[in-house]
């Protein structure tokens, strides 16, 4: 135990989190809303008739498009000051993905 309480647990004492979800994607929420968005857009245009025309297309994926470019400079933003907080990040960084969840590289916290 820490002093004066119970010992903390090894990613909080890191300063975030890298097991569940943020062993395969460092920002694993991020991704989720944009594939929402995504899907959305996608699913929007074929109701509409995308498969005959390219308008349903074009009117339902400008909105998809602008919340994902809004998500990657967020995203940017976010590694930036996380980096400069926390120096362990840049090794989390080599070995897990950005965005889409993926098995990581190697990753070994101790």
């Amino acid at each position: 135990d820490a002093p004066g309480g119970p010992a903390v647990p090894p990613h909080f004492a890191r300063g975030f989190l890298t097991a569940g979800l943020f062993s395969m994607s460092r920002h694993p929420n991020f991704f989720a809303e944009q594939a929402m968005w995504v899907v959305t857009a996608v699913w929007g245009a074929v109701l509409s008739g995308g498969a005959r025309d390219v308008t349903p297309w074009l009117a339902n994926g400008w909105g998809a498009l602008a919340l994902v470019a809004l998500f990657q400079g967020s995203t940017s933003f976010t590694e930036e000051l996380t980096l400069k907080k926390y120096s362990a990040y840049a090794k989390y960084q080599k070995t897990v993905s950005r965005l889409i969840p993926w098995v990581p590289r190697e990753i070994k916290w101790e």
